[in-house]
């Protein structure tokens, strides 16, 4: 597998996320203007409550999928037939427990009629990641680009059709639950014309083999919803749906953000778990890379957005939504160290160390949780953010420590220096040319980050080189 090929996906599937996120950022802005910050709180409680229940349905089988494929795609039918099965079951327990679970929220009706089609959209979703994951692992991520343009374009487009009309946050709803099943229809399509043919498999063995290891990489995804949605649920059940709708539109600036290290590293996760296999030294170099190049570019937006909180939230959300400023520049933070430590994550994923980092994700999530409990009554939706702060920072540290100790030594004493020299020049120039405009900062910052990566050197001149030969040439290996 070349670097190229690596990197041609990785750009492609950014490229994808990056114009998704941004439609559904869109679409976040009409739903917050138009529906008001307490029902647009109670979509986003919908959405909250009801991601919660997704490593039900996922179970652990969609990474492993891609990592089992990707290692052997001889097996690729049988690994598919009797994933479809287990797949099956875990859908079907999720919709119990879900419905179960909001009767005991106490909502009114229509929020719960809501939580149930929100619910629904959820699982036909997680079949379409389901499909999507043997995309990956035979590195075919065109296939998964157009799955979530197709979501994303659909979503947007219609969602925020319905809302200038005068529809409700319920209606809403139901635009995700048939954008998803759009979703589905197209990848069910191109997985039987161009990968596999459908069929459900039980084989005992095999079975078993898929539930025992994917359950690390289940109890991982499930301390990652946990503590990415329990915050706004807590936040809707203690203290009201205004705050849920003031903390989310601080954290839509996350979601924009958080896609750059999924997509690369979920790009790069097939080639990492192959290179384990085949050739440690282009492992720790893909590693390296990849932990380079999110080290620069979390820190460098977390900076930018820190100084631009207030301004960004007034102008897009409006006065309104003032109280989420402050959240934001707290969030902004988590977001960083959220860079890379999904370096770290998907690394040891991909080296079959997966257990570990289900344990830290399992107690980074308890610990948020506590936190949440003791925080949000004290200070609302900024007590939620300096939880998520807390725990993010805590996975990260065990992380390296793990990485450097077991497998490979995240370059973070050697690329800290600069970093630090960059956010400083950030956030002191962006401070102030925002004194004069604040449409003014993002060039300006360009230009002051562009001179600070010549000066000091941050990426090497073979680094440079590889980039500029895929400009020159970008159709190469891009599926």
């Amino acid at each position: 597998m070349s670097a190229r090929r690596v990197f041609s996906n990785s750009v492609l599937l950014l490229s994808a996320e990056v114009i998704e996120r941004i439609l559904r950022l869109v679409l976040v802005i009409f739903a917050a203007r138009l529906l008001g910050d307490e029902d647009y709180g109670k979509f986003t409680f919908a959405l909250a409550f009801t991601s919660l229940f997704l490593i039900i349905a996922d179970g652990g089988l969609h990474q492993l999928m891609t990592r089992e494929i990707a290692r052997n795609q001889k097996e690729a039918q049988k690994y598919f037939a009797n994933a479809f099965f287990v797949k099956f079951f875990y859908a079907i327990l999720m919709a119990l427990l879900m419905y179960g679970s909001a009767r005991l929220t106490g909502k009114p009706e229509k929020v719960l009629m809501a939580v149930y089609v929100m619910g629904a959209a959820q699982i036909i979703g997680s079949f379409s990641d389901f499909f999507a994951s043997v995309f990956r692992a035979f590195q075919r991520m065109l296939y998964d680009v157009i799955a979530t343009l197709i979501f994303g374009i659909l979503i947007a487009s219609v969602g925020i059709a319905i809302l200038v009309q005068g529809y409700d946050y319920l209606t809403l709803t139901w635009v995700y639950f048939g954008a998803q099943v759009v979703r589905l229809i197209y990848c069910v399509t191109t997985l039987r014309l161009r990968f596999l043919p459908i069929r459900i498999q039980f084989d005992a063995p095999t079975v078993k083999f898929l539930i025992r290891e994917a359950f690390p990489f289940g109890v991982l995804y499930f301390f990652a919803l946990m503590y990415t949605y329990i915050d706004s649920t807590m936040l809707s059940l203690m203290v009201g749906d205004e705050a849920v709708g003031w903390y989310n539109a601080a954290y839509r600036f996350i979601f924009a953000m958080v896609f750059i290290p999924v997509a690369l590293m979920k790009a790069v996760f097939p080639a990492l778990s192959q290179y384990y296999k085949e050739s440690q030294e282009n492992f720790n170099r893909l590693f390296e890379r990849s932990f380079k190049i999110l080290f620069f570019i979390g820190f460098t937006l977390a900076s930018l957005l820190f100084v631009l909180a207030d301004y960004v939230i007034s102008i897009i959300f409006g006065q309104e939504y003032a109280p989420a400023s402050g959240a934001l520049k707290i969030l902004v933070w988590s977001t960083a160290i959220m860079f890379i430590g999904t370096v770290q994550t998907h690394t040891t994923r991909a080296s079959n160390h997966q257990g570990f980092t289900a344990k830290v994700v399992a107690v980074s999530a308890v610990l948020n949780l506590v936190l949440n409990f003791v925080l949000i009554p004290r200070y609302s939706l900024y007590g939620a953010a300096l939880a998520t702060f807390a725990s993010e920072l805590f996975t990260f540290l065990f992380h390296f420590h793990y990485l450097a100790r077991h497998l490979v030594v995240p370059p973070v004493m050697k690329l800290a220096p600069k970093i630090f020299l960059i956010c400083f020049a950030v956030i002191v120039g962006g401070k102030y040319i925002a004194t004069f405009s604040n449409l003014a900062v993002i060039p300006g910052v360009a230009i002051v980050v562009a001179l600070l990566l010549l000066v000091t050197r941050y990426f090497t001149r073979e680094e440079v080189q590889f980039i500029k030969s895929f400009i020159k040439k970008p159709g190469e290996a891009i599926i």
